[in-house]
């Protein structure tokens, strides 16, 4: 037995001498050649091995190599290699490896990058890797058990994808990455630094996550515990951090992902957006992976919303959430009201790209949904979806402004800027705060309805003004005309002063019983073609338009007075407007000015006037006339109201068409009248005077 040992000793010494011998005696670089094409027969790629290679043995058997460039098939022309190695450090332990163990030392690389790239063909550099390695012989599972893995350092590492069709380009920069020594089942602290790059180097993304790392040595198990991470996206304004847990299930069919715990929090302009799990989420990872979100909580400025779903991972990715919740006011997330400059602005253009591919629908139920000032929603029940960057939203029910609310809204974000289709019809709905959604006042107020199609661009308030356009009308009872108080103006001087002088504001309301008319809009400007108002002790019909973007109005109305009032007028006034006084209403929408239409009075007293002495001719022609009736006419003769129909019928076409005659310019060679031919109507007369009334009250 003692010969046996020594012989065993004498053998043992003989070997570790050779080893030593190798290292100490033989130089690796002069096999480069014999190692690189073994390389490339592995992997199926050309390997160079450009930089020195050293080898070290006791007490680690340790190889480090310099400059190791990893080649793409082909007909891949200029792309950038498959890796790219600039210093790289393994080693085994000798002693556990004479045993029969495996025991790797400290691995580390720096300076390296790795690109995955598909050519114009539709190949990736990756088809064929490990081409000429044996497939297993059996289905045997893995065992970590006898592997010991010491400290893997990574340094200045780069992930390239790129696909030379369409030149999309994603670069994941790994700053640093360190995984403590590994033992299957044993917890790893486990730290990571990365970077996401724009092709020209600049950072996209930015990533901080700290946490630990279990494997079952069979590995049908992953774990990353207690970890956090710190995340940052600089162009959309936009940093947070997350925690949790998560469990990858390698050893079941399907394979799942599931997350225990996680909770984010992130700051999106100025305001804070928190989003945990109250149960565990589940992502299987199926072809294409799908998921279920059982029961969650969005926060979002301080308000909290209930989430459930399912979603699938797909290409483009879908989704289905149900959300619900007491209120929610996005008055908060507007842009003009946290104090901060929009980031697009300077760049002219919002990107809603994200959102013409995926498909989503949802279910939204609120007790109060705020939009911006003024717009409230109550006991909002919802329905809506994406599609192909289309926004479909089909409200099952929504209480707005105090009334009710049906309709659809279209916003389609495949256009720069997104158009907006709304097709709403209101119903018991209070005017005032309907008005106050495009302008700081609102022109009138009562309690009616309103049905709309109109369209806008953009969202922020100035795009929607100059893009708005469409039709609708309206009926409101038991409001009032803010701004103006034609009441006062009918008492204070109507009745009373010169109308040359009604040129002011009068400032206060009109109360009505009823006003309606229809809506047109163009470029921001909104047009009341044929308004029709009716309150206590006259009326009013006209036209009008609302120019939110300037704050400005412009009515012209006819003023029809009651009995009573029209009593109260001047005897020469009321013989001269018939009871309908014109006006015009312009100015600023909370304060503007009324005037009277003195040109207007005068051509309708004017027609009045020859009306009535054309009439009394005619009927005084038609008494001294003998019209005997013919034998066997059936038709009798035209009663009083006939006739004067008829009398009025042309007595205004005769007057419209001297109206056009007298507004034709004359020719340039006519002759000049003379003083007798002025004198009849002279033009330094006004219509007024030769109607035979005056300006005056």
């Amino acid at each position: 037995m003692g010969k046996l040992i020594r012989v065993a000793g004498v053998v043992l010494a003989a070997i570790l001498i050779v080893l030593v011998a190798a290292v100490f005696l033989l130089d690796p670089d002069d096999y480069r050649d014999e190692i690189a094409a073994r390389a490339s027969t592995v992997l199926g790629r050309e390997v160079q091995l450009q930089g020195p290679i050293e080898l070290k043995l006791f007490p680690w058997l340790a190889l480090d190599l310099q400059d190791v460039i990893v080649g793409n098939p082909p007909d891949f022309g200029d792309a950038p290699e498959l890796a790219r190695i600039g210093t790289a450090t393994a080693s085994v332990r000798l002693w556990p490896l004479l045993r029969g163990e495996l025991e790797i030392g400290t691995v580390t690389m720096g300076e390296a990058s790795f690109a995955v790239v598909t050519n114009a063909r539709g190949r990736s550099n990756l088809e064929g890797l490990f081409a000429d390695e044996p497939s297993p012989e059996s289905d045997a599972p893995a065992d970590l058990s006898g592997l010991v893995l010491g400290r893997v350092q990574l340094r200045e590492v780069g992930l390239e994808r790129l696909d030379q069709q369409s030149g999309e380009r994603l670069v994941v920069q790994i700053d640093s990455l360190d995984l403590d020594p590994f033992r299957a089942g044993e917890t790893v602290p486990l730290r990571l630094r990365a970077r996401l790059a724009d092709p020209d180097g600049g950072a996209m993304a930015s990533l901080r996550f700290d946490g630990a790392l279990r494997v079952a040595g069979d590995l049908t198990r992953m774990e990353l515990l207690d970890w956090e991470g710190q995340f940052e996206l600089p162009e959309a304004g936009i940093n947070g951090r997350a925690e949790g847990g998560l469990d990858l299930r390698l050893g079941e069919t399907p394979q799942r992902l599931i997350a225990e715990r996680l909770g984010v929090t992130m700051t999106l302009a100025d305001q804070a957006l928190e989003f945990h799990l109250r149960e565990p989420m589940e992502l299987r990872l199926d072809a294409p992976p799908a998921g279920d979100l059982p029961a969650a909580e969005l926060i979002v400025a301080g308000q909290g919303l209930d989430l459930a779903g399912s979603f699938t991972l797909s290409d483009p990715p879908s989704a289905r959430l149900a959300v619900s919740g007491p209120r929610l006011d996005l008055r908060p997330l507007q842009v003009a009201g946290n104090g901060r400059e929009d980031p697009a602005a300077g760049k002219g253009e919002v990107d809603f790209s994200a959102l013409i591919g995926p498909s989503l629908d949802f279910d939204l139920d609120l007790d109060e949904l705020i939009l911006g000032e003024g717009l409230v929603l109550t006991e909002v029940s919802s329905r809506a979806r994406l599609r192909d960057g289309r926004l479909e939203l089909e409200p099952g029910d929504a209480r707005p402004f105090g009334g009710v609310f049906a309709g659809s809204v279209r916003v389609d974000f495949t256009t720069t800027p997104p158009r907006t289709r709304i097709h709403p019809r209101l119903s018991g709905i209070q005017a005032e705060q309907v008005a106050l959604l495009v302008g700081d006042a609102a022109p009138l107020r009562g309690l009616g309805d309103l049905e709309l199609d109109v369209g806008f661009s953009g969202f922020a308030p100035a795009d929607i003004l100059a893009s708005l356009d469409g039709t609708g009308s309206f009926s409101l009872d038991d409001g009032a005309l803010l701004g103006v108080d034609l009441r006062r103006l009918i008492d204070e001087q109507l009745t009373v002063e010169s109308l040359a002088n009604v040129n002011q504001a009068f400032g206060g309301e009109t109360p009505f019983r009823r006003l309606s008319g229809r809506v047109q809009a163009e470029s921001g400007v909104v047009s009341l073609p044929d308004l029709e108002l009716d309150a206590a002790d006259f009326g009013a019909s006209g036209q009008g338009q609302l120019d939110f973007a300037d704050g400005r109005v412009a009515y012209r109305l006819d003023l029809r007075l009651g009995e009573a009032l029209v009593e109260r007028l001047p005897g020469r006034l009321a013989r001269a407007t018939g009871g309908v006084i014109p006006l015009a209403i312009a100015g600023p929408l909370t304060r503007p000015v009324v005037s009277v239409d003195l040109v207007a009075i005068a051509e309708g007293a004017l027609q009045r006037e020859l009306q009535q002495r054309l009439f009394d001719r005619m009927r005084s022609g038609e008494e001294d006339e003998q019209q005997p009736e013919r034998e066997g006419d059936g038709d009798r003769e035209a009663s009083e109201p006939q006739r004067r129909e008829r009398t009025s019928e042309t007595l205004l076409r005769s007057l419209r068409e001297r109206r056009e005659r007298e507004r034709e310019p004359p020719p340039d060679d006519a002759p000049e009248e003379s003083p007798e031919e002025r004198s009849e109507d002279s033009p330094e007369d006004p219509p007024e005077r030769r109607a035979g009334i005056s300006t005056a009250a």
